[in-house]
């Protein structure tokens, strides 16, 4: 049988008040409440704009270390 925390494991009551959870299928995070999940998602695509410009330059030098070889 299971206990009664996993079953309500999407659900948060807070003085009379439920919250409804999202989760987040990049990274399990869950937000409370989901309008949080519009930002997280956003900084999801912020960060890997910056990962992949890093690796742009990290690829740039090495063929340029190439060229000079």
């Amino acid at each position: 049988m299971e206990p009664t925390a996993a079953k309500r494991a999407n659900v948060i009551s807070f003085d009379s008040r439920v919250f409804r959870a999202v989760k987040c299928e990049k990274c399990g995070a869950k937000m409370y409440p989901q309008s949080l999940l519009q930002p997280h998602l956003t900084n999801h695509r912020r960060h890997q704009r910056f990962l992949n410009g890093e690796l742009r330059k990290l690829q740039d030098t090495f063929s340029r270390m190439r060229d000079i070889a």
